[in-house]
């Protein structure tokens, strides 16, 4: 029997470094099933990581991780339980991923998808709704006090003893702590460039996902046919006008090449 603490250790560096890769998440999980007899410990991990965690990024890679936590999970072979727990505690996990008011359209997307895979019920999925909007109206009253908030001394003009405006400002020196604020920028700016890069990857994968066939030739189409069966007697006649236009257009360029 593999050592608990290591255990716990080697889960809490893969949630740590989770990033937009399907892979990394899929071996993540894995990991979470592999040690099954450890279902509560591991879970508690997530929670820990959400809640203490000051990374906003990797706070929406571990929800991303949880849809493919339940999927494998669902499957035969997986551990029920996992899915059960993350049923239980949904409200707490949503809570720190979008704490703040940010990550709302993260956590929105993949309530939905559990939504459709039946692991939330309608009235949980409900309830998170009315929970996300909230914090989107409370993040858009914050933005918009910021932008409404006077200038103030930023472009004050300086009042000398008898009243006269000064336009002569001195310089403000930096502090001893603008190293360490240009630092803090820096980072931020990493992150924000980190998750552009995720959330283009994310949906190119999502893209991709949109036409993908799992099966044989006759699956494909199956598709294609399904797809094709909603047209209309309209669609027909455009589709029929078209080519004859394409017919007259060969004829046309036919004869110009005979000429």
């Amino acid at each position: 029997m593999a050592d608990p603490f290591e255990v716990r250790m080697r889960f809490t560096t893969l949630l740590t470094h989770l990033s937009a890769s399907a892979t990394a998440s899929i071996k993540t999980a894995h990991y979470a099933l592999k040690h099954r007899d450890m279902d509560e410990d591991l879970h508690s991990c997530i929670l820990e990581n959400l809640e203490r965690g000051n990374n906003m990024n990797n706070r929406a890679n571990i929800m991303y991780f949880l849809e493919h936590h339940a999927d494998i999970n669902m499957k035969e072979g997986g551990h029920e339980a996992y899915v059960e727990m993350v049923k239980r505690d949904i409200r707490r996990i949503v809570d720190a991923v979008a704490q703040s008011g940010a990550n709302v359209k993260v956590v929105r997307r993949v309530v939905t998808s559990l939504g459709e895979k039946g692991v939330l019920t309608p009235n949980v999925l409900s309830g998170i709704e009315s929970g996300l909007k909230e914090k989107e109206e409370k993040m858009g009253r914050l933005l918009g006090d910021e932008d409404g908030k006077p200038e103030g001394d930023k472009h004050a003009v300086d009042m000398t003893a008898d009243g006269t405006a000064d336009s002569h400002k001195v310089t403000p020196r930096p502090g001893p702590n603008s190293g360490k604020s240009n630092a803090v920028s820096k980072m931020d700016k990493r992150a924000i460039e980190q998750r552009i890069e995720e959330d283009r990857e994310r949906n190119k994968r999502l893209r991709e996902s949109v036409w993908a066939v799992t099966g044989d030739d006759d699956q494909e189409l199956d598709k294609m046919w399904e797809e094709g069966s909603y047209l209309g007697e309209d669609e027909r006649v455009i589709a029929g006008e078209e080519a004859e236009e394409r017919l007259q257009f060969t004829r046309y360029h036919r004869m110009m090449l005979g000429t």
